[in-house]
Formats: structure tokens, sequence, C-alpha cells
């Protein structure tokens, strides 16, 4: 008897990420086409307690490393943010803020290139990533001391205000 299918095993993921990996809320990220060393990197930390969660270490914890495996390659395997031509941006993105942010986006942009769009094995996409999700993230990454990141994260994140850093994520919630 087969094991199952990697549709199978990432169904659990669609009540939150939504179905094939294009979140349907504004607190929860699109994970379609997300880079798969990042993918299996964030569950791993997931299932170890290693990063914050309200819901994903419980979840994390129903799957084996291989199960974790199977499910980031499939999600990285999709497309990204499209299911039936609906766009995955938020409704409540300023044009004003969103010019604000893009200068001060430039420091973000050695890793997150192309405003957002390019993603590498252990960087994602967040151009068109839900504005609400990333304004959670940003906030998590400035005042949560222990929260996993990469130290040159924390010290952009450093340098800019809370307003600044409102601005960034308009801006790149705004590209496409």
């Amino acid at each position: 008897m087969a094991g199952p299918t990697p549709s199978m095993l990432s169904n659990t993921c669609a009540g939150c990420h939504g179905p094939n990996g294009v979140a349907p809320g504004p607190s929860i990220p699109t994970i379609a086409g997300m880079p798969y060393n990042f993918l299996k990197l964030m569950m791993t930390e997931f299932l170890k307690d290693e990063r914050p969660s309200t819901i994903m270490s419980r979840v994390a914890k129903g799957y084996s490393d291989a199960d974790i495996d199977v499910i980031a390659k499939h999600f990285s395997e999709l497309k990204w943010g499209v299911q039936g031509g609906a766009s995955v941006k938020g409704k409540s993105i300023d044009p004003a803020k969103a010019e604000k942010g893009k200068p001060l986006a430039k420091e973000c942009e050695k890793c997150h290139e192309e405003g957002g769009k390019k993603q590498d094995e252990d960087t994602p996409r967040i151009a068109g990533q839900w504005l609400e999700y990333l304004l959670i993230k940003m906030d998590d990454y400035k005042t949560n001391e222990k929260y996993p990141q990469p130290k040159k994260m924390k010290s952009q994140m450093d340098k800019l205000s809370v307003e600044d850093l409102e601005a960034v994520a308009h801006y790149f919630a705004s590209q496409k």
C-alpha cells in the first residue's frame, strides 16, 4: 500500500494557508511557490519549538521529518499567489505609504531583490504578500529579541522606525 501523497499530507495546511497554499486571509502568509529550503526550515523550527507560533508548532508535531520534506517540496512547486485569477494582495494598501516605503526598502532589497519578488534557497518572496501579514512579521522581527532571524535582518529592522516599517510593508505588499 502506497503512503500518503504530497497533496494528502498538505491538506491540513489548506485550512489556514488556503487551497494550494494561497492564503485567503490577511494574517496568514501565502506559501505557494516559496523556496523549498525556506519552507522546510520554517516547518522544522515549528516542529522543534524554535519559532514562536499560535498553532504551527502543534500542527508540525503531526508530521515526521520525511513528511515535512514532502510538504515543503509540494508547496515549493506550486505557482505563487494566484488561485483562479484572484489576487492575494491586501485590500488596504496606501499608495502614499507604498511610495514612501520604496526608497526605505532599498536595504531590504539586498536580500529581497526585485521588489521582493526574487527568491533564493532561504529568502522568501515578500512581494504581493498580505499587508497585514507583513506588518505582523515586521513587528515580530523588530520587537521580539528571541524571534529567529538572520542577524542582518535584525540590524536592518533596528534602523527603521515603526512608521518606516509600515511604509516598507505597504511597498512590498503593493508589488505584483
